[in-house]
């Protein structure tokens, strides 16, 4: 047998035979179960020997049992290879021996007695050539396994090597994994961004299908062989196209159109990149504007043509009809009587029709062509005329009614209208229509009738003041006289006559009302009196309105009561604050609150709200009364005026009450208004205060009251010391600046001077803690010193924008005053101003009082 392994054995039968075999390379477990039990260990020890040292190995003695018998076996491991390249085999030759006495073999080797017996003797040869086979068994096996652990270093080494490949390997192929899945992103990137486009495409194809089918324009699409790629419906007619056309060539098409060199146009087209526009008319007489363009891809490229034919048939028809309406409106402008005047952009005349020659007596050669400001002797050079007449070529104006009175060359003074417009362009041409009409005659009988009709109205409103006049009189002397006659014939009465207790008193309550009702009639007239002299003057702060308006309810209250009427106020929670009086603001609330409960019957209602609204405050008194007429609402605020002044009405009073009204109102810079939807729906009555802006509002509550001590001509001569005060005069005239340095100068006061707003600012922005007190004029060129204090009371404190102020002006109406006051100024003082009251001011400014 040959094998190529230590464990591949075949049992050996009991006779001798040889057997060749090639061996697997790896241990058979089979062939081991093959040999008999005595033959395995010396087998697998003497082919291992083989297998190592290369050379033929013999093993003799070896006992085997056989039932009760036992044989002595030789056993040859001879190792060889088929050829040069092929595995290892083992040929194994199995002899049997003679038997040779185990009695005389161990006693040559002097291990046993000769006197023991013959079995034990044979088993303890037996056993010891066993023992002696385990040792080279167990020496083989040592050396295979030796053998195997240096194999086993080697695979390590190869492993650990293989292992160093794999990791680099693993390496490489996780490179390629993510440089695999990056080309996935980009390919997957690339694949949605073509899904995209082919979208795109084909919505890009969608629409131009529906587009073409849409469109009511003829188009045809050609390439650069002339073969037909797209056309819509509407070109379908006119070259006798169906669907099935496209691809086909257009010499192969016969079209209506009336050109015959329509393909070399085509074509010369596609050659040198030049559009063609042509107007064409078809065989059925109707005409289009063809366009021929180079068709262009997207690269740019030139592929074909492209016809586009315009339905210019109607605009055609009314070229036609223009052309007839020309000539029909020259003729109709030819028969005009009003001279007419067209000009071109320059405004030079075109043309005019007959009646502008015959009504000016020129020529056609003097006016054409001309400019309209040479014609005559330069009779329409006026200059608003020009600027009106540039406006309308400017825009889209025109000028109604322009009068132009002058000595005409040729007919004298005459006053002519014109009219102009801006006509419709006549291709690039402007053209302006002028239309002039003679009305010198006609401004002669207005001047009449305006003479006559202000000779009308002076005499009805001196009548109408002399009847109001007389009203009022009449009305002043039942008024007066009234509560006179109750006072004069009482007190006669009580001097004559003994009355009782409760007449008594009745009397001296009737004489008492009767004088406080002629003491407010007299009041009345006073302060009608003072506001015609200019002479009514406000003591103004800063006040609350709420406790005003409630004492002003307060004081009508029993007036209310006595008739029933319901008194409702509705007052806002929070401080309403403004700059004024509050004495006269209650008279004003007072006088609009009484009217409310005299005009309203028994049982009525009158309400009175105060609240806040775009930065001004509002009361509203509004009543369930007898209302005004529509007629006489807007005299309800004039003086003497009333609704009912004949002899049977039934309210008395002058009809002053309203007229202070408004001008108390007026003078804390507010407004009042009446509105009533007619009689017998109540009147509301409106009054709008303005708020504070908050601009030196603290300062100036500490001066307001000094006003009144620096305005007074009585003032003392013991002013206190200025020294070391520095003043800032701002006055536009010289003399003035000189004067106040000079008058300050007295009282130790250091002045610097400004000529201007904007010096001023410039000065006290340089160096703003030089200057204690500001002195400014109102009225200064370029800059108002409100304006000046506005833009210093814009500044920090830093800066300035907190310097006391006063404003020295010529302006004394009492707006003006609130005006200086709201924009930022402490004191308004009214020009001539004496020394005296000058340092005065200066004194108060700088807290030297």
């Amino acid at each position: 047998m040959i094998i190529n392994s230590a464990s591949d054995i075949l049992q050996f039968r009991g006779q001798t035979n040889a057997y060749l075999e090639p061996a697997p390379g790896r241990a058979s477990l089979n062939l081991l179960k093959m040999a008999k039990k005595g033959l395995r260990v010396e087998l697998r020890t003497a082919i291992q020997q083989a297998k190592n040292h290369k050379l033929p190995i013999e093993r003799t003695g070896l006992q085997i049992t056989e039932g009760d018998r036992t044989r002595s076996v030789r056993i040859n491991v001879i190792p060889f290879q088929a050829d040069a390249a092929s595995e290892d085999y083992f040929l194994v030759l199995f002899q049997d021996e003679p038997a040779i006495p185990a009695i005389a073999e161990v006693a040559d080797n002097g291990n046993i007695n000769s006197e023991q017996p013959k079995d034990e003797s044979l088993e303890i040869a037996r056993l010891q050539q066993e023992l002696k086979t385990t040792k080279e068994h167990l020496e083989a096996i040592v050396q295979e396994h030796q053998a195997a652990n240096q194999d086993l270093r080697a695979a390590n080494e190869e492993i650990l090597s293989s292992n160093e490949e794999l990791q680099s390997m693993n390496e490489e192929l996780e490179t390629a994994k993510e440089e695999i899945q990056a080309s996935n992103e980009e390919l997957n990137t690339i694949n949605d961004e073509l899904q995209r486009r082919n979208v795109e495409s084909t919505h890009v194809s969608n629409d131009l299908q529906n587009l073409l089918g849409s469109i009511n324009i003829p188009i045809l699409m050609l390439g650069g062989d002339l073969r037909i790629r797209r056309f819509t419906p509407a070109v379908e007619g006119i070259f006798n196209l169906i669907s099935t056309d496209v691809g086909r060539s257009l010499s192969d098409i016969t079209h209506k159109l009336i050109v015959p060199d329509l393909e070399q146009q085509i074509l010369e087209v596609i050659r040198t990149l030049k559009f063609k526009f042509q107007e064409v008319q078809d065989r059925d007489g109707y005409w289009y504007d063809l366009q021929i363009r180079p068709y262009r891809t997207i690269d740019n490229k030139i592929d074909g043509a492209v016809l586009v034919l315009v339905d210019i048939n109607e605009l055609k028809l009314i070229a036609q009809q223009l052309m007839e309406s020309k000539n029909y409106a020259e003729t109709i402008v030819e028969t005009v009587a009003q001279p007419l005047l067209v000009l071109d952009l320059n405004l030079r005349a075109i043309t005019a029709n007959q009646a502008f020659y015959q009504t000016f007596q020129v020529m056609p050669i003097q006016t054409e062509h001309r400019s309209i400001f040479a014609l005559g002797n330069g009779q329409w050079n006026i200059p608003g005329l020009r600027s009106i007449l540039e406006a309308i070529l400017a825009g889209n104006a025109e000028l109604q009614d322009f009068e132009v009175e002058h000595n005409f060359e040729q007919i004298g003074h005459r006053i002519m209208a014109i009219k102009a417009r801006k006509m419709p362009p006549i291709g690039d041409t402007q053209m302006i229509l002028l239309a002039i009409e003679d009305i010198t005659e006609q401004k002669r009988l207005e001047t009449q009738r305006s003479l006559l009709m202000q000779e009308q109205s002076a005499r009805a409103a001196a009548e109408g003041a002399n009847r109001a006049k007389d009203e009022f009189l009449s009305v002043l002397s039942h008024e007066l006289r009234t509560p006179l006659n109750a006072m004069i014939g009482w007190a006669q009465l009580l001097r004559i006559s003994k009355f009782d207790e409760a007449t008594t008193e009745e009397a001296l309550k009737t004489i008492e009302r009767s004088a406080k009702a002629q003491n407010q009639l007299i009041e009345d007239i006073l302060d009608v009196s003072r506001i015609v002299t200019g002479k009514f003057r406000l003591d103004a702060y800063l006040i609350e309105l709420n406790p005003v308006v409630e004492n002003a309810i307060e004081v009508v209250r029993l007036s209310a009561e006595a008739k029933n009427i319901q008194l409702e106020s509705s007052l806002t929670p929070s401080s309403v604050i403004v700059l004024g009086d509050p004495n006269r603001l209650q008279q004003a609330l007072w006088n609009l609150v009484s009217n409310a409960i005299k005009f309203t019957p028994a049982g009525g209602r009158v309400d009175i709200a105060l609240s806040c609204t775009d930065g001004m405050a509002q009361i509203q008194i509004s009543d369930t009364g007898k209302g005004i007429h529509p007629n006489f609402l807007p005299h309800v605020f004039e003086r003497f005026r009333q609704a009912d002044s004949s002899y049977t009405r039934t309210d008395s009073g002058l009809g002053l009450g309203l007229s202070i009204v408004r001008h108390l109102v007026e003078l804390h810079g507010g407004t009042v208004d009446a509105e009533s939807s007619g009689e017998g729906q109540g009147a509301t009555f409106t009054v709008k205060l303005p708020l504070p802006t908050g601009t030196a509002e603290s300062s100036t509550l500490s001066v307001l009251e000094a006003v009144d001590w620096v305005n007074d001509p009585a003032l003392p001569a013991d002013i206190p010391s200025l020294a070391g005060v520095r003043v800032l005069i701002v006055d536009d005239e010289s003399d003035m600046r000189q004067l106040f340095t000079t008058m300050l100068a007295q009282y130790g006061v250091e002045a610097c001077v400004a000529a201007s707003a904007t010096e001023a600012l410039s000065m006290l922005t340089a160096n703003p803690q030089k200057y204690d007190v500001l002195l400014s004029d109102v009225g200064m060129p370029e800059v108002s010193g409100y304006a000046l204090i506005r833009q210093i009371r814009a500044l920090s404190a830093e800066d300035g924008g907190e310097i006391p102020a006063a404003t020295l002006t010529a302006y004394a109406r009492d707006d003006d005053r609130k005006e200086a006051i709201a924009a930022g100024f402490q004191i308004h003082v009214t020009k001539p101003i004496e020394s005296v009251q000058l340092a005065a001011i200066v004194a108060v400014l700088a807290g030297r009082v």
